[in-house]
């Protein structure tokens, strides 16, 4: 009974404490360095996708556990190797999903964790499984913190593009619930992503919201206010920063990032205005005025940037 009260204890503390202060970490540790963050990143990424590839070869070879059954259907699960294939190859098409998908995943795990802990601890989980579950989770919500916040932020008209990826991995869930991952002891589909029964604790569940399904539209409530407050935050977060050129640890290729160097967007929002700079990097400010304790001159500036009055 002691240990199982220093257990729960130890999932607020670790749920509640890593979603809260982490955000401030972050922004101290790599708001004013771009090339920090993304080398940080990279790493993070690496680590993740090497770990799962792993676990998922060595559990159906070594461990003799069902193949069919470690394919990769639950939100969290699809994400870490989404997000990190997402950073590291640098797809466009991939890297809304990645993180934000990633990002979602890691801060439910901790929000979850800080609300209902007993349910955790409670739960048929390994201490070994336990403990990397809460490591694993944490690098995603980790990694999109550094991705959303420092790197890149998050775009409206980039929405569509997430919640595509969303809906076809709640798709693909679904379809692995009512197929290989089929609960045929109670047959009835498994409750992937807790979308086939409800498992809010009472106190924030409406009443009548656990039959037929309506608790789904507390999740639906819960996500547009989620979607509103992070777009909105990684905005903010980029408004008032010096943007920086892409470094070579931000994924892709590194003839991408040749091709890319000389080119520093002004506005992170979605501005389209763009100055090339060229080294000498002369720092210019929105007015096209060299910033001050910059080299002055105008021979490292392109002619495009000199033309620019904004």
């Amino acid at each position: 009974m002691l240990m199982n009260t220093f257990w729960q204890v130890f999932c607020l503390v670790v749920g509640l404490g890593a979603a809260v202060v982490s955000p401030f970490v972050v922004m101290k540790t790599f708001g004013k360095s771009r090339e920090r963050a993304e080398k940080f990143m990279y790493r993070l990424m690496v680590f993740v996708l090497v770990y799962k590839i792993l676990h998922f070869t060595l559990m159906p070879t070594i461990f003799r556990q069902n193949a069919v059954k470690l394919i990769p259907v639950e939100i969290s699960s699809v994400s870490y190797f989404l997000m990190p294939i997402a950073y590291l190859s640098g797809s466009k098409i991939l890297k809304e999903t990645g993180r934000f998908v990633g990002f979602f995943a890691g801060l439910v795990q901790l929000l979850a964790m800080s609300i209902s802990p007993a349910s955790f601890v409670n739960s048929d989980m390994t201490n070994f499984t336990f403990i990397e579950s809460i490591v694993m989770h944490y690098s995603l919500y980790l990694g999109g913190l550094i991705w959303n916040f420092t790197i890149e932020p998050l775009r409206y008209k980039d929405l569509w593009k997430a919640l595509t990826g969303f809906l076809v991995i709640l798709l693909w869930g679904t379809l692995a619930a009512f197929t290989w991952r089929y609960d045929h002891v109670n047959n009835k589909p498994e409750n992937i992503m807790f979308i086939q029964e409800c498992v809010l604790p009472d106190f924030l569940l409406i009443p009548g919201f656990d039959k037929n399904h309506l608790f789904i539209i507390e999740y639906l409530a819960v996500f547009f206010v989620y979607i509103a407050i992070l777009y909105k935050l990684s905005r903010l977060a980029f408004k008032r920063r010096n943007p920086e050129p892409r470094s070579p640890w931000g994924g892709g290729s590194y003839k991408r990032y040749l091709k890319e160097k000389n080119s520093l967007p002004l506005n992170f929002c979605g501005s389209k205005e763009r100055a090339d700079y060229y080294l000498p990097i002369i720092a210019v400010r929105d007015d096209g005025k060299v910033a001050e304790g910059a080299t002055a001159g105008r021979e490292g500036i392109s002619e495009s940037a000199q033309n620019n009055p904004y």
